[in-house]
């Protein structure tokens, strides 16, 4: 990578509303930017990076062995889905709320006063496993089940499990009217650790020689189950709770992934190329994703080096 290259990202990343911004190879942090240190300080919300942390947490659990089989029906579960006498909705899994292919309609489940008992009420509107819809109801319901499994609350159980072993303190995590930590949108981390968390990633599920959670997880929960983007140059799908990205540079094909949320935040991971990459920002919608151009720009200027 060039200084030249840095230099341009730099200053267009001052242009905007990005707070802080870091690659690291490997270990090594290659660029940085950062606001001020509140950016490295202070945790504010990432949003739907949190359904990316409730992804692996299903993945500890899976590990453990206390989620035998993600293909099982959520109703064992949720047992009242049983009384809507649907069919379909009976046929959801834990894979259709991690790929967010449940066929459960979207609604606005944050106005009501039981998130979980609304989300189950929705009508199924295409069969489990056939269409790609984006829906935070399917994280919180993941959330719902990390608590009923684990008999304490999710965060309980991120901290013990994730959050410790990453040296996380610092996080803030709202819940629902009752009790159940929000599992689409409402974790707030600072910088720093949303690097912590983007290492695990990048090391297959490892930090400081520990197995956080199986190697096996972050392969499964990196492939693209549907792909709903496909153009020239880009094919683009979503994982367990994680977005999935292929570019083709020159003939030649960069596949990446990364946890993303609302206002710019990403956590970027290019497997191949052992980088992994932070953007922490306040930008509106139509500006949004410019810190994932500004990345796929560099990695095509890696590519031609």
């Amino acid at each position: 990578m060039s200084e030249i290259s840095f230099n341009e990202l730099e200053k267009k990343v001052k242009k905007i509303k990005i707070e802080g911004f870091v690659i690291y190879k490997g270990n090594t942090r290659i660029f940085e930017y950062l606001k001020n240190k509140k950016v490295v300080e202070n945790p504010t919300k990432v949003y739907s990076i949190t359904k990316s942390i409730v992804s692996i947490l299903i993945g500890i659990m899976v590990d453990k062995g206390l989620i035998k089989n993600i293909h099982e029906p959520i109703y064992n579960y949720f047992p009242e889905i049983l009384e809507f006498n649907d069919p379909m909705k009976e046929e959801i899994t834990l894979f259709h709320l991690l790929t967010m292919t449940s066929g459960l309609q979207v609604g606005k489940f944050q106005s009501s006063k039981n998130w979980v008992k609304f989300i189950l009420e929705q009508p199924v509107i295409d069969r489990p496993g056939s269409t790609f819809e984006y829906n935070s109801g399917n994280s919180h319901l993941l959330s719902a089940i990390i608590q009923k499994v684990s008999g304490g609350s999710t965060a309980s159980f991120a901290e013990e499990f994730l959050f410790h072993p990453l040296g996380i303190k610092k996080y803030i995590w709202v819940k629902d009217p009752q009790g159940i930590h929000e599992g689409g949108f409402s974790i707030s981390l600072n910088l720093e650790d949303m690097v912590k968390f983007g290492f695990l990633l990048l090391n297959e599920g490892q930090c400081k020689s520990n197995q956080v959670v199986s190697s096996n997880w972050i392969h499964e929960a990196k492939k693209p189950y549907k792909q709903f983007e496909a153009e020239e140059d880009r094919t683009a799908g979503y994982g367990y709770q994680l977005w999935t990205c292929e570019i083709t540079n020159s003939n030649t094909k960069i596949e990446y992934y990364y946890a993303n949320g609302l206002y710019g935040q990403y956590i970027f991971i290019v497997p191949k190329l052992n980088i992994m990459a932070v953007a922490k920002s306040y930008l509106q919608d139509d500006q949004s994703s410019a810190p994932k151009l500004f990345f796929e720009e560099l990695l095509r200027s890696w590519k031609d080096e």
